[in-house]
């Protein structure tokens, strides 16, 4: 795969830990960059809810109440017998449990690199617009460097993780 900067990620894997897919944005695999666009996160929280008969368990969905349909026809007979106790509609609270990047990898990877190793790394092109950068500039020409996936999200101060870019592009 070859982005519109030249950057070739075929030979990268996904940032997650444990994850093994091919990069297709940012570091992150298909899957893992549509969860973080759409959630916030490209890790799945962990929910817990109690179920209105009495014990916990894990929902597939933020909408599910009961644990299984047996326990929901439970709940609508002892709801018709008494309704001030088994209201209709029950309310349980729902715990989410956000993974951290702490709880996957607990460590973040750091590699002594400089921005010279960077130029060369990029071939002194920009990774935004693709054209060559002013390495001896400090205009909007002038080269800046950004972090691809960044650093709270990858944990990975490396130098393939790092971009050059104009400072324009910036």
């Amino acid at each position: 795969m070859v982005f519109a900067s030249g950057v070739s990620v075929s030979g990268y894997v996904c940032m997650v830990a444990g994850c093994g897919n091919t990069v297709y944005a940012r570091g992150l695999c298909r899957h893992h960059y549509d969860r973080d666009r759409y959630a916030g996160s490209p890790i799945i929280p962990f929910r817990t809810r109690l179920c209105p008969i009495g014990h916990y368990f894990q929902p597939s969905r933020v909408d599910q109440i009961f644990c299984s349909g047996r326990h929901r026809s439970k709940y609508k007979r002892l709801s018709d017998k008494d309704p001030v106790k088994y209201p209709p509609n029950p309310e349980t609270p729902l715990f989410v449990k956000q993974v951290e990047a702490e709880d996957i990898e607990p460590d973040i990877r750091v590699e002594s690199f400089t921005d010279a190793d960077v130029i060369a790394e990029c071939d002194g092109v920009c990774a935004v617009c693709g054209k060559r950068v002013d390495v001896d500039s400090f205009g909007p020409d002038g080269p800046a460097f950004k972090w691809k996936v960044p650093l709270e999200k990858s944990r990975q101060a490396t130098l393939a993780n790092r971009l050059l870019v104009h400072n324009r592009c910036l």
